[in-house]
């Protein structure tokens, strides 16, 4: 049954002068409340809350073709879902959180999501069980069991379809701080690269059949004697992200209270590079397969060419950057 009451995380807002005008069929003076809506959301999400009958216009329950004026207030209501994962109590570091998205800073040595053992999904489950948030647990990006950092989770289907949209047009930035072996002679570079799982069936490859890949890196540090201060506060002030794309204020999130890993590993006498990373595309072990095909692999990360070093991989998601679905605000959340 569809509700009658707001809830805080509903979304309201009024069809204002200029959206009437985007979408109006010089034609015709009908404006549909479909067309307007497409002027905001995927098409595809909202087929979905129709069928379930939640976007309501002024109060009453609405289809693609009801007819809307100026000033005529739309109604999107988030439904109810059961949460589809174990509850399972995890100590979560919580590094942003509004009523659409949650962002946490996932440890090493636990996988985002497993059928199998225990994973961060019976964490967020658990965090949103005792919050009392109803809603499916749904992972925007995946990082590998010993890849550290920002992991975004989004409240509901709407949040997901509107975010994973930002991030097919790259206006949701995901950067990475990675230690490669050896010394990067280049200063920058942008990694293009065709990509597809191997034959067998474990790792990936640079292979012309697989799909095209972009991978853009910054040199930080160039460590000469392989000893690496791995302080995460070291290095992320020295990435500077790009303004283009950016209409409104950026908002800085810091977290509060973290665990910062200020320990120094001494590789011996293996030089070794910092680099910042930034994803244009999401393939699986993208940046670790990049960085292997140019003769760089990863600290520690032995599955594509690295020497063993009895620590995992040095690689990090330190940052993303989104544009608010609410207020259009450029956000910038920082692990």
């Amino acid at each position: 049954m569809a509700r009658k009451t707001h809830r805080p995380d509903d979304i309201l807002w009024p069809v204002t002068e200029s959206a009437f005008k985007a979408v109006r069929d010089t034609s015709s003076d009908i404006v549909t409340l479909g067309a307007v809506l497409d002027t905001k959301y995927p098409r595809k999400a909202m087929v979905k809350l129709f069928d379930e009958k939640l976007i309501h216009v002024n109060g009453h329950k609405a289809t693609p073709h009801t007819e809307v004026s100026i000033d005529d207030e739309i109604w999107i209501a988030m439904a109810k879902e059961k949460i589809d994962h174990e509850p399972i109590a995890m100590d979560l570091h919580i590094l942003y959180e509004d009523d659409d998205l949650l962002i946490v800073d996932k440890p090493a040595g636990v996988t985002v999501n497993s059928k199998d053992q225990v994973s961060l999904a019976n964490g967020i489950a658990y965090y949103f069980k005792e919050h009392g948030i109803k809603r499916k647990v749904r992972f925007l990006n995946r990082l590998d069991r010993d890849t550290t950092g920002c992991i975004v989770i989004a409240k509901s289907g709407l949040a997901q379809s509107l975010y994973q949209q930002q991030m097919d047009d790259n206006t949701f930035e995901k950067w990475y701080m990675a230690i490669v072996e050896g010394i990067v002679e280049s200063d920058s570079d942008s990694l293009v690269l065709p990509m597809d799982r191997s034959i067998d069936g474990i790792h990936y490859e640079v292979n012309s059949k697989g799909k095209d890949t972009r991978t853009d890196y910054t040199v930080l540090h160039r460590y000469p004697n392989g000893t690496v201060d791995n302080s995460v506060y070291n290095l992320q002030n020295t990435v500077d992200i790009p303004r283009e794309n950016v209409d409104s204020i950026l908002n800085t999130v810091d977290k509060q209270g973290g665990i910062v890993d200020n320990s120094v590993h001494n590789l011996g006498n293996q030089p070794c590079t910092a680099v910042a990373v930034r994803l244009y595309t999401g393939k699986t072990h993208q940046i670790r397969v990049a960085f292997s095909h140019i003769g760089h692999p990863l600290v520690g990360d032995t599955l594509y060419g690295a020497k063993f070093t009895g620590e995992p991989f040095a690689l990090r998601a330190m940052k993303v950057v989104f544009t608010h679905m609410r207020s259009g605000e450029r956000i910038i959340v920082q692990a």
